[in-house]
């Protein structure tokens, strides 16, 4: 077993889900060039991996000729990324929908969304937009979140590559839309949530408006 956290990433086996995590499928060579260990090894690393149920195979063909191999993460392995979700807050929230309603539920996950908004902005400083969206970047990857960043014209994008709440968003995906409103109480600025891990896309994407009249 082994016995990784999300935190594990100077171990090889750690090093292959970081990989995975960022950059999606990849074969063998991948693997290799990225965890600095032979072939083999990453061999061994993904036959543990694959038999905890964290890592699973695939064929993608290419012309002719044999398919290659690809690997990648499965739907458990996204847990050991997961920070701020356990089955306490999947009761919780259960039990509010049955006794409350969604309603209540979505009034009760904006007011947290206002408050961890707050909390980002008394450590977001400036006003160049690009400065304040890599300062949240910052404050994400501090707790646990991968994240990058990509300058488009007049958008910056944020890409999450672990979902912080990704049990309790593949049963209520309005704590992805409280994400989403924290990002932008947060930032000052129009935010859309483009594509999301919990709909098979490699990452979530928000979308952050860059022009100063957005703000």
């Amino acid at each position: 077993m082994t016995g990784l956290s999300p935190q594990d990433t100077t171990t090889p086996a750690g090093q292959i889900l970081e990989f995975l995590l960022r950059n999606g499928p990849a074969s063998i060579k991948d693997l290799e060039q990225a965890s600095g260990v032979t072939a083999t090894a990453v061999r061994q690393q993904l036959a543990s991996l694959t038999a905890e149920g964290l890592v699973n195979m695939s064929k993608e063909r290419q012309g002719v000729g044999r398919p290659r191999n690809l690997y990648q993460l499965t739907e458990r392995s996204h847990g050991l990324f997961a920070y701020y979700s356990d089955e306490l807050a999947l009761d919780l929230i259960g039990e509010l929908l049955e006794t409350e309603g969604a309603d209540k539920l979505r009034y009760l996950l904006n007011r947290v969304g206002v408050k961890l908004a707050s909390q980002y902005r008394r450590q977001i400083k400036g006003e160049a937009m690009g400065d304040r969206v890599r300062q949240l970047s910052l404050l994400l990857d501090r707790r646990g979140v991968r994240v990058a960043l990509e300058h488009r014209d007049d958008v910056i994008v944020l890409n999450e590559y672990n979902c912080p709440y990704h049990d309790l968003a593949s049963v209520h995906r309005d704590v992805c839309e409280m994400e989403r409103n924290a990002f932008s109480l947060a930032l000052d600025a129009e935010v859309t949530l483009k594509s999301c891990i919990q709909d098979g896309h490699h990452s979530c994407q928000f979308v952050v408006n860059n022009r100063h009249d957005s703000r």
